[in-house]
């Protein structure tokens, strides 16, 4: 049964945030809890008491409109129509099973949904708890498949929090802190970010893309020799890290070079699959195939924790020696969402190039209206919009970006934050209206903002 839906606005603020219960709530957990949770809550000061749809509501009544879902692990909201039902009977009938030991009947049919929605390479699936779980079985698979220790990644990614995951990710330095040294085994390079690339044209001869061209040119020759690389590590579009789309030509330099020194490829699709794009797999927009791919966050539908790694043949059924999994990866009631939430993604492909279009329409024109925006992204519903101080040397501008936040939280408009990007990441069954709204709001904030700034 439905649970009832609040009949009331989007957004709708009764309190700046943190409202007086919210902030009594905060002051007790900063107690009790480790530090660095309450300073990652602080960007966004309030506590929840409930979700609908695209809507938070927290404790002190304030309504906000959701941009964040969960981090974008609940496309479908919080309800997801057709998963919950199932889901709850199989937690009924199941409990909790550990796959690594006991097979049950709801294992089988989520790989092969899996299976059947990948490229034509893929034969085989992995299960995993999360996204962080997956990277690191894929590490495994990558190294153990290959022989090679040295796994390539990308400046400005983010594959999770672990040991291992943090050391492969360079999303920003502090995220590392006092880990990177301890954790050998990677070598990372600058993603292929057409808006922020340190490098110029490709050069005469090359492989046609910048970046390719720094690998083969300064990395694999000063470096690391190619026979020592198992793999390539890659978001196919940079998520935590601003939604970064790369250009045309890295892919297929990329692939020709991964080719040529038997690399794996191995695409983070854990934020930007499951339809996120507008496309079920982000690398499906250059016609990639990966050779491992790894999932999480979202496949559960947002109401059951899960993730994979799925790969080829080669990769991943070669050999029985790796050891992977935990106790609840895959366990019955995930299996049976994550199956539920696939079927839902596939049919809303159409309407997530829908809302692609009306993102277009509203936040493309703030280019022209606002020095302070030095660009905008978008690719299905997977938005950002990254300030400057300058246009011409393209210089972040946090302090800009910290009193946009404060406008856009104040309004009641929740999205993901960061040093001078402000990512957005809508569920798909949000309403044209509630996300026209959105985009209103954030050109509200940067008016707001821009006023404080320039008094």
């Amino acid at each position: 049964m439905s649970k009832p839906v609040p009949n009331m606005p989007i957004p709708n603020m009764v309190v700046p945030p943190p409202g007086p219960k919210s902030a009594e709530i905060l002051a007790a957990q900063e107690k009790i809890l480790f530090r660095g949770l309450s300073a990652s809550q602080a960007e966004a000061p309030f506590v929840t008491s409930r979700k609908w749809d695209h809507a938070i509501e927290d404790v002190d009544g304030n309504v906000y409109l959701n941009l964040a879902i969960a981090s974008g692990s609940m496309p479908l909201g919080t309800e997801p129509e057709g998963v919950i039902e199932p889901t709850i009977e199989a937690l009924t009938a199941f409990g909790n099973e550990c796959p690594g030991f006991l097979a049950h009947r709801h294992m089988a049919p989520l790989a092969e949904k899996l299976i059947e929605i990948s490229p034509p390479n893929i034969t085989r699936a992995e299960p995993a708890l999360n996204g962080t779980e997956a990277i690191e079985t894929a590490l495994k698979m990558m190294r153990r498949a290959t022989g090679r220790p040295m796994i390539l990644g990308f400046f400005g990614q983010y594959h999770g929090e672990t040991t291992a995951t943090v050391g492969a990710g360079a999303q920003m330095s502090d995220v590392a802190r006092g880990q990177r040294q301890l954790n050998p085994g990677f070598v990372h390079v600058p993603y292929p970010d057409p808006y922020r690339t340190p490098f110029g044209a490709p050069r005469p001869g090359g492989t046609g893309d910048a970046v390719v061209d720094f690998i083969r040119d300064h990395v694999l020759f000063h470096q690391v020799e190619p026979s020592q690389i198992a793999g390539v590590l890659i978001e196919p579009i940079v998520g935590a890290g601003g939604v970064v789309i790369p250009s045309d030509s890295f892919w297929p330099a990329l692939v020709e070079m991964c080719e040529e020194f038997g690399w794996l490829l191995c695409a983070d699709e854990v934020k930007a699959g499951m339809g996120r794009t507008g496309k079920m797999f982000a690398f499906e927009h250059w016609d990639v195939e990966p050779d491992l791919i790894c999932l999480g966050k979202a496949m559960g539908g947002g109401i059951q924790p899960i993730g994979a790694v799925l790969g080829t043949e080669k990769v991943m059924g070669t050999f029985d020696d790796v050891s992977t999994g935990s106790t609840w990866s895959w366990n019955p009631a995930a299996c049976v969402a994550a199956v539920g939430a696939i079927d839902r993604y596939v049919e809303l492909l159409p309407r997530i190039r829908e809302l692609e279009t009306i993102g277009h329409e509203m936040l493309d024109p703030l280019l022209d209206r606002y020095e302070v925006v030095g660009d905008v992204r978008l690719k299905g519903v997977y938005w950002a919009v990254e300030f400057v101080k300058d246009r011409e040397t393209r210089e972040r501008w946090p302090e800009f970006q910290r009193r946009f936040e404060h406008h856009t939280m104040n309004r009641g408009l929740v999205a993901q934050t960061g040093e001078s990007t402000y990512k957005m990441l809508p569920p798909y069954i949000i309403t044209d209206e509630a996300l026209r709204r959105g985009c209103e709001l954030i050109e509200e904030s940067i008016v707001a903002a821009l006023a404080e700034v320039t008094a």
